[in-house]
């Protein structure tokens, strides 16, 4: 009974490590076997292991003629990889001890070690690489002849400075000119006739046309509001053509009328929105009334305008 307890447990010790022994792999690469002296060649250490360990790289020592120039550590997936850049200061065959990697728990204690086979380099001198040094006869060689350098136009930069160069002139002759404009102010204008003698010429015809005999009070209104507006406009230079009869009461202040007549104008113009828009039919008598009150309006605010 105690031989096959015995027997057992070998077993499961011998199971253990080979299982540890294959969980991680190492794969060592030289970028070329064939080298001469101070040219370095580079060393490539592959290790891929399961998640359950950690791989440790060693400060790695190379005696003479070994040199390691540098070393850079990589992880890609689930490979860790260390790169090792070698130089070569002796001539022949030259051996490069492998590497140990030392593989951890995930406690960090200790699992094992995993040790490169040793590789083999040769290293040449640079004559022996190239045959045409040996012409010297260890002296000077001769003289070759000057190649031409050409140097790549940053034509890019160039590019972009000409364009920074012509924006940079062209704001300052905008700001130039900005300068010196003159500014032109908008002269009053001179109209061949006065505003009042059109506004009463106007109010003249529309009283004597057949408007109000035909019972077109609606027209009759638009023609009345569109008199006073104009004459308006053309005496104060104040936009009523354009601007609603809201619009223009919201702007009594710019208005030099007395409260009598500004009261009188907008009544007229409420009559005429009355007529156009709300079809408010006004009797003949107040038609009359309002063309003889526009009439007033016309004389009593010459005087706002109008210098004698």
């Amino acid at each position: 009974m105690k031989k096959l307890y015995f027997i057992i447990t070998i077993t499961l010790v011998a199971c253990t490590q080979d299982y540890t022994g294959s969980s991680a792999q190492l794969t060592v690469e030289l970028d070329t076997t064939y080298t001469t002296i101070g040219a370095p060649i580079f060393y490539t250490v592959s290790v891929q292991s399961t998640d359950d360990k950690i791989i440790q790289f060693p400060e790695w020592q190379l005696e003479d003629p070994l040199e390691i120039r540098s070393s850079e550590i990589s992880i890609s997936g689930i490979q860790k990889i260390g790169r090792f850049e070698i130089v070569f200061w002796d001539t022949g065959k030259v051996a490069i001890p492998g590497v140990t990697i030392s593989v951890l728990n995930m406690d960090s204690t200790f699992a094992y070690d995993l040790t490169a086979d040793t590789m083999t380099m040769e290293v040449v001198s640079i004559t022996e690489k190239d045959p045409s040094f040996k012409q010297s006869g260890g002296g000077i060689m001769p003289i070759k002849d000057p190649v031409p350098v050409r140097f790549p136009l940053p034509w890019q930069t160039m590019i972009l400075s000409i364009l920074l160069l012509i924006i940079i002139i062209a704001i300052g002759l905008i700001w130039t000119k900005r300068l010196k404009a003159d500014i032109s102010y908008e002269e009053r204008p001179e109209y061949l006739e006065d505003p009042d003698t059109v506004a009463m010429r106007k109010l003249n015809k529309l009283d004597q046309s057949e408007l109000l005999t035909k019972g077109e009070i609606k027209e009759f209104y638009a023609q009345l509001s569109l008199i006073l507006r104009e004459y308006t406009e053309n005496s104060l230079y104040i936009r009523t053509l354009e601007m609603t009869t809201e619009e223009i009461r919201e702007n009594r202040s710019v208005f030099p009328y007395t409260d009598d007549q500004i009261t009188s104008y907008f009544k007229i113009l409420s009559s005429s929105d009355m007529a156009k828009y709300a079809k408010h039919v006004a009797t003949v008598d107040q038609c009359i009334k309002d063309i003889a009150i526009s009439r007033e309006l016309v004389v009593e605010t010459v005087p706002f305008w109008k210098i004698v």
